[in-house]
């Protein structure tokens, strides 16, 4: 069993960590530079990290689209801390902070890969599949 801390990023040093753990899980495997891993929304969202002995195994982050929709993104586990509910976890926390910032809905663009993962969390698909980064993704949805 894990001995898991999942919370909010504290401080400096751990957005950094947080944006190198990310960048590992999902652009290093695409050839991708470091900083690819960033966009021009990081420091008005909600980061949260799931920890295991000070190490980042897994993120995400939440930030808010209009008053009642909010956007999570950049959900990244280790591959080898994956299937173990650390994805879930962070979700569900994300969720939580949707609800307490008042949000009605919460999207996630998701590789189609990773759809019934987020169909378990009751996300359902919106539209049509698309490219992004070359890879087949999906607006999906929940109401909360």
């Amino acid at each position: 069993m894990l001995n898991l801390d999942l919370r909010p990023v504290k401080n400096q040093q751990e957005l950094e960590d947080m944006f190198y753990q990310r960048w590992l899980v999902l652009r290093s495997p695409l050839g991708m530079e470091i900083g690819s891993e960033r966009d021009s929304h990081e420091d008005s969202a909600f980061h949260i990290i799931a920890a295991v002995d000070r190490t980042i195994i897994g993120s995400g982050r939440l930030r808010e689209l209009s008053p009642e929709l909010g956007s999570i993104a950049y959900l990244a586990v280790l591959p080898e801390y994956q299937n173990r509910g650390i994805g879930t976890k962070i979700i569900q926390r994300l969720i939580v902070q949707a609800r307490e910032n008042h949000l009605k809905t919460v999207r996630v663009m998701s590789r189609i890969n990773a759809t019934k993962f987020y169909q378990r969390l009751g996300f359902f698909a919106q539209n049509n599949s698309f490219e992004y980064l070359g890879i087949p993704h999906i607006f999906m949805q929940l109401e909360i």
